[in-house]
């Protein structure tokens, strides 16, 4: 299995906001980030601590979870945006973690 890169939270940040994520009040010392698709808010977030200036291996593969990815490559293809917030969310469909938007 391929790693996943070391990144800055900013960038994470800027990534999750620009792919239809929304950011929650701050709890404590984390910002969540609740995703937004088919009109409606999902069951798929994740937070960011306040204190971290970058994500290491382990907590990207907490995000990599939290996120529903099914591995690391699609992971970097999201955060380096060849994968775009349709593509994410069509990928959420095929897995079963969202429903498609009602016809």
């Amino acid at each position: 299995m391929r790693c996943m890169k070391v990144r800055k939270t900013k960038d994470l940040q800027r990534v999750l906001l620009s792919k239809g994520f929304e950011e929650r009040p701050v709890k404590k010392h984390h910002v969540f980030y609740v995703l937004h698709a088919n009109g409606k808010k999902q069951a798929v977030s994740t937070y960011l601590s306040h204190g971290n200036q970058d994500y290491d291996k382990k907590l990207m593969g907490l995000i990599r979870k939290q996120l529903k990815f099914p591995d690391n490559q699609k992971l970097d293809d999201f955060f380096d945006c060849p994968l775009s917030k349709e593509q994410y969310v069509e990928m959420l469909i095929e897995i079963g973690e969202i429903e498609r938007e009602d016809s």
